[in-house]
């Protein structure tokens, strides 16, 4: 499937080196927000073509799918040029600024029969089905945290008075769309929509948020989730139950997790060593465009409703409002 990538910060070269380990995917353009920038990444990667815009690279009609890696406000707009013109798009995480837009695209999508993809990696490596196949192990779970938190290389800009990208709620940017999407999307996907939600968020000037913390209250126990771009932290992912307690890495990616028994204190590895994360992503896709699906089998669109009805609950109640959602 030869792909046109929209985009050229760094999430595009998480892009590049998924693509380059999948044979079937063949990167053949670049669009970015100036010709320069586009030429400048596509010399990086030998891709052959690059533009200043990614009408020009549709119009050049050599892509069979894009990739959208830009900012969360320009999600919509994009995809949809795609989608509207059949071409299977891959937009980034989170898919949209709030679940309206979501389900715009969704239906957009199957308006045009038109596949669909929302970059959430943790849900489509293979370890993520894995970790729902032992949840057993833990017996009746009572308690669940998940944490993301890591200091932004861009906060420094902000606190220096710049105005980067990761903190412009104009964009829909913010810690809870770039970080929490992670623990929130793992929650929802592993136990589904919460009965009750409670969440709260540290707000910046911009009016988007740096920091965050939610509580999902389900029928036998709550889920503490949590994200910070101005702190890191060492807190280890947890599932515990009366049996014992699965630990996981890190929710972007469960790239190691395990399992003790609180008895016997027996140790059991869980999932595989895994190829970037990506790599899962773009293949899962390239195999659904073949059979002639328009939404991924493993994350359908279902599960990208539950979750972004979730966020935008939780920046709801957390005051996070961006001018999309007006």
């Amino acid at each position: 499937m030869k792909f046109g990538i929209i985009g050229t910060n760094f999430v595009s070269d998480f892009f590049m080196s998924g693509a380059l380990q999948c044979p079937d995917c063949e990167v053949v353009a670049v669009a970015g927000t100036s010709k320069e920038k586009a030429e400048n990444f596509a010399k990086k990667y030998d891709i052959p073509y690059s533009f200043g815009s990614f009408e020009e690279m549709y119009e050049a009609g050599i892509i069979e799918a894009a990739y959208v890696g830009v900012p969360n406000g320009k999600h919509l707009a994009i995809s949809v040029y795609f989608l509207e013109r059949k071409i299977p798009v891959f937009c980034e995480k989170p898919l949209a600024s709030n679940l309206r837009e979501v389900q715009e695209m969704i239906e957009c999508a199957k308006r045009n029969q038109t596949y669909l993809h929302e970059g959430l990696v943790p849900l489509f490596n293979p370890n993520f089905q894995a970790l729902k196949e032992a949840l057993p192990l833990v017996g009746p779970i009572r308690q669940v945290t998940f944490n993301f938190s890591k200091y932004s290389s861009r906060y420094d800009a902000y606190l220096a008075g710049e105005n980067p990208t990761t903190f412009r709620s104009d964009l829909s940017n913010g810690a809870i769309m770039d970080l929490g999407v992670y623990p929130i999307g793992l929650c929802v996907a592993l136990f589904g929509i919460p009965d009750k939600i409670l969440s709260a968020s540290s707000l910046l000037d911009t009016g988007a948020d740096v920091s965050g913390t939610s509580i999902f209250c389900y029928p036998s126990f709550n889920a503490a989730i949590s994200y910070s771009k101005a702190s890191d932290t060492n807190i280890v992912n947890e599932i515990c139950g009366e049996a014992g307690t699965i630990y996981v890495d890190y929710t972007s990616r469960l790239g190691s997790m395990y399992f003790i028994n609180r008895l016997t204190k027996e140790k059991i590895v869980i999932g595989e060593e895994l190829k970037e994360g990506f790599y899962y992503q773009i293949k899962d896709m390239i195999e659904a465009v073949a059979s002639g699906a328009i939404e991924s089998r493993g994350v359908p669109f279902a599960t990208s409703i539950a979750v972004h009805s979730v966020i935008t609950e939780c920046r709801r109640q957390s005051g996070i409002i961006y001018p999309a959602d007006l």
